[in-house]
């Protein structure tokens, strides 16, 4: 579902809670999405959000995205999520064609939903001002969802 925040223009894709283990909480994708994320091959039917369990190269993120684009979970690409300051969202960077697109990801251990918000305009913006956009970002959508 598009939608257009401080000439920032966004996608919200939504996964809906699929199965929970120990380690991770699997989403699968709820509706549609636009054509140009579909040719490239960026949001798959399933995802998951896992537990860092530091045998990585992650330092710094408490919990990993896990996009399901290989055959095996374990080949499938991991971002970190970043906390954004604002409970339950979390930014990573995604990077499509050589391009970089902001996603912030909305979710609770709680809740049978994840919503990531696509950014593809975002970049560039000063690396002094990006925390501080991110935030208001978030606090748009939470605006809009009326958390």
């Amino acid at each position: 579902m598009p939608a257009s925040n401080n000439n920032q223009d966004y996608t919200t894709i939504i996964y809906q809670l699929d199965e929970v283990k120990k380690t991770f909480r699997q989403y699968k994708r709820q509706g549609q999405i636009p054509q140009e994320f579909v040719k490239a091959n960026l949001f798959p039917e399933l995802i998951r959000i896992e537990k860092n369990n530091g045998y990585n190269t992650f330092s710094g993120f408490n919990n990993l995205l896990r996009l399901r684009d290989a055959t095996n979970w374990s080949a499938c690409t991991r971002l970190g999520l970043k906390p954004i300051g604002i409970s339950n969202f979390y930014c990573t960077d995604l990077l499509v064609e050589n391009k970089k697109i902001l996603c912030i990801v909305c979710y609770s251990r709680d809740s049978q939903l994840t919503e990531l918000s696509i950014f593809p305009e975002f970049y560039p913006c000063q690396k002094s001002e990006l925390t501080e956009i991110i935030k208001e970002l978030a606090q748009s959508i939470v605006h809009k969802k009326g958390i």
